[in-house]
């Protein structure tokens, strides 16, 4: 019994530690992910612009 409880404060920490570098990955997917989506409603936005500027010169033009 006493070789199980020394052992397991061990792989605790290890868990631990893993868990951490996976969390630490995840919100770093997540920020990279928001960081994209960002940037594409952005190129959305310039899109959309260039689109209604065009149909405005177009009516104006007629």
């Amino acid at each position: 019994m006493a070789l199980w409880n020394t052992k397991r404060p061990q792989h605790n920490s290890i868990d631990l530690a893993d868990a951490s570098a996976r969390m630490t990955k995840a919100a770093l997917a997540l920020r990279l992910t928001a960081v994209k989506a960002r940037h594409a409603t952005a190129d959305a936005r310039r899109f959309t612009d260039r689109v209604e500027s065009q149909i405005v010169n177009q009516q104006g033009a007629a």
